[in-house]
């Protein structure tokens, strides 16, 4: 009796050294935030007012003249062809994942301050919330989402400022990916800092030997917060301060839908390009070796130099102007047709959005679209049953 006793416990031991070994196996190595070394932010330029208006000045003189298709259209400026690419199938829904940041921790790295110092910027005790230093870009997302492409609202995801944290954006991408079918819709956008460095996995691995640099969004440290600030605690920025390229290609490798629409208004974009797949579209804001500017440091000046919210360059031309106020529509320099092109058709695709942007920023910065849908897509279209 003894002897069969020790021989079940000895099998089920072993069953349960086994299941740990599987599960052990079958952990994602990308899920946790990864070892860095040489890590550098890049920061997001501010333009000045006179800069600012040089810009507007460039969209007004633009504005209503689409690019006339030409006989070898620059392929480095979009895929707009003029003619709207497959529908969403029937039954098929529509979501969003939205990451903005302005207001990071502490105040270095503040988008709103022009000149950090100690100030008010920073969320209070009192209701966890940032007055000063409000992220826009997200928002201004969510609002063309809504209005312009049906999206609806409880399926957009907001991750702005201090709640823009790896655990949750991750979180939220995989609880996303387990519930959507091939026929669904899903916008990522981010907007904020960004960071290059050597990534390694637990085991001291880089985790893309192929590139001698990684490209991250560089996101607010889930390990650090205001209260933190508050009681004289200096900000260093840990390993959750970053979600690798790398790791945002693991997490969306196996995602059921092709079509998904990615949108970087970040420094050093272009590097973004790991994502690159069939139906994918990758909207950045500027090449590999570039930074990119904000916009608009704006709303309501509250003290010198800080100001309640941020506008990122490429998305207040990309989203806020071509989408929101529809002023992208016809541009699409691929239609080489001669004949009545349908160059206005009231609908902006994300290429003619694109479009749009790119010859008003190229000056500063020079946004790459990476366009693996046939023809155009068009955010939200869906054929009427």
């Amino acid at each position: 009796m003894k002897r069969t006793t020790w021989a079940i416990f000895v099998f089920v031991f072993f069953l349960s050294a086994m299941g740990v070994g599987a599960q052990e196996k079958n952990e994602n190595k990308f899920d946790k935030p990864s070892e860095v070394k040489n890590v550098k932010i890049s920061k997001k330029k501010v333009l000045s007012e006179s800069e600012r208006k040089s810009f507007d000045e460039i969209e007004r003189t633009l504005k209503g003249k689409p690019v006339k298709p030409a006989p070898t259209p620059d392929s480095t400026i979009g895929g707009a062809t003029g003619i709207l690419g497959s529908p969403i199938p029937s039954g098929g829904q529509r979501y969003a994942i939205l990451v903005g940041l302005a207001n990071y921790p502490g105040i270095n790295n503040d988008l709103c301050v022009t000149a950090a110092k100690t100030g008010k910027n920073f969320p209070t005790l009192e209701d966890g919330l940032a007055y000063y230093c409000k992220d826009e870009d997200a928002l201004n997302m969510r609002k063309a989402l809504i209005d312009e492409y049906s999206y609806i609202d409880s399926n957009i995801f907001i991750f702005s400022d201090a709640n823009a944290k790896f655990d949750a954006i991750k979180s939220k991408i995989y609880e996303l990916l387990a519930k959507m079918t091939a026929n669904d819709e899903l916008v990522f956008f981010f907007s904020g800092h960004s960071s290059t460095g050597v990534a390694y996995d637990e085991a001291g691995l880089q985790i893309n030997s192929d590139e001698p640099l990684d490209e991250a969004m560089f996101i607010y440290d889930q390990d650090y917060s205001e209260v933190d600030y508050v009681n004289g605690i200096s900000y260093v920025p840990g390993k959750s301060s970053y979600i690798w390229d790398d790791q945002l290609r693991a997490w969306f490798a196996d995602a059921p839908t092709k079509r998904i629409i990615f949108a970087f208004d970040t420094c050093s974009a272009g590097g973004m390009n790991d994502l690159e797949m069939d139906g994918r579209i990758l909207a950045m804001s500027s090449t590999e070796y570039q930074s990119s500017w904000t916009y608009y440091l704006g709303g309501t000046q509250t003290d010198v130099n800080v100001f309640q919210e941020s506008e990122g360059l490429f998305t207040h031309y990309f989203v806020k102007r071509a989408m929101t106020d529809e002023l992208g529509d016809g541009f699409n320099p691929l239609n080489k047709r001669s004949v009545n092109p349908p160059k206005y058709d009231g609908k902006v695709a994300v290429e003619e959005a694109f479009n749009y942007a790119y010859p008003i920023v190229k000056a500063s910065q020079q946004p790459v679209l990476n366009d693996k849908f046939f023809n155009d897509l068009l955010l939200g279209y869906q054929l009427s049953n």
